[in-house]
């Protein structure tokens, strides 16, 4: 069943099919993804569903817009169970959305089980030599890539063979909103400093293929992002499953997947930091591969397999409750009524 995502109508629809064909939903919730500006329309779903209704909740604000508020707490109210993937959620889901502890679990995004290599010295198969620094993603100015840009201008006078590639398109919803402006002032910033032979802009969405042939040949994996609040990063989740050295600003999932020594924490905005940090990686090889080890050995617990197993015990224990009745008014109205508490896990 396929929704438009600006038409109500089909996310009615849609529930009502689920319900003839499902015995569990798993909503895979974000709020960009669902039409309006905070996803309002998935509530037209939720709100119809009489199956078992488990939401994996890929953002969870610490400090929400009210629309975002009241969306996902409305969405929380009609959830069986909710899915974090990152510990820190569950305290912001029972202080902010009304959730309860025994509400929550905690599933570790998911990697590929890739086998831990050194990246070769000659980078042939992208047509580099030297060290390769990358990040991928969508572009949007929160992932501060200028600031790494930046500070490639003092990592190449160390290492003038060493490449920093930005792989991924800009966000659709950036693109609708500028176009491709913040790329461009990127592109202008890589030609201020001259740097035009060490850093490569790969514009497009990466199949798993071509992103795992780059993982394999990276170096050190770079999130300067500026959004400290980030409770999850796939793209940090796949460049720590690929045993990568990882030097990133502290927003939340990295402060959790790069704690005791598996990465190198920055301060935002900070140039400086940025650029010492990988000159000391490149040179230091050893300790460099010590903390590669560290960080790999940690998440192996996250590896498709180990979550699909996570995921199904959740399944099952939702699976056999009885249809959940539909409301006949909406619980949105109702939820700005009610205090938010915030609970926590039982003494």
């Amino acid at each position: 069943f396929q929704v438009n995502v600006d038409d109500p109508g089909d996310y009615t629809l849609a529930a009502e099919y689920l319900n003839e064909h499902c015995s569990v939903v798993n909503l895979q919730h974000e709020f960009g993804i669902f039409g309006l500006p905070w996803g309002e329309n998935v509530l037209h779903l939720v709100r119809r569903l009489r199956r078992p209704l488990v939401v994996t909740c890929h953002t969870v604000p610490i400090d929400p817009e009210p629309g975002q508020r009241e969306v996902l707490t409305e969405i929380v109210s009609h959830a069986d169970r909710l899915i974090v993937m990152n510990p820190r959620a569950i305290d912001f889901l029972q202080a902010h959305y009304g959730a309860r502890y025994d509400q929550i679990a905690c599933v570790r995004h998911g990697i590929h089980d890739m086998p831990f290599r050194n990246p070769p010295i000659e980078k042939k198969k992208l047509g580099l030599r030297g060290p390769v620094l990358l990040t991928f993603g969508l572009l949007s100015r929160p992932k501060g890539l200028e600031f790494m840009v930046d500070a490639m201008a003092e990592v190449v006078r160390e290492r003038p063979d060493a490449t920093y590639v930005i792989m991924g398109a800009t966000h659709p919803h950036i693109v609708k909103q500028e176009g491709e402006a913040y790329r461009r002032s990127l592109m202008a910033r890589v030609r201020q400093h001259g740097l035009e032979d060490n850093v490569e802009f790969i514009d497009g969405f990466a199949d798993l293929s071509e992103l795992i042939g780059y993982l394999y040949e990276t170096d050190i994996f770079i999130a300067p992002y500026l959004s400290l609040g980030q409770m999850t990063s796939g793209a940090l989740s796949y460049a720590a499953g690929a045993g990568k050295a990882v030097v990133a600003t502290p927003f939340l999932h990295a402060r959790e997947l790069l704690a005791d020594g598996r990465g190198r924490l920055v301060p935002a905005r900070s140039v400086r930091a940025l650029s010492r940090n990988v000159i000391d990686l490149l040179a230091d090889k050893p300790a460099t591969d010590q903390m590669r080890r560290r960080l790999y050995q940690h998440t192996r617990g996250m590896v498709w397999p180990a979550v699909a197993r996570e995921y199904m015990r959740v399944f099952e224990s939702v699976v056999r409750r009885p249809p959940r009745a539909v409301p006949l008014v909406s619980p949105m109205a109702a939820s700005k009524q009610r205090p938010t508490v915030a609970g926590g896990p039982p003494k």
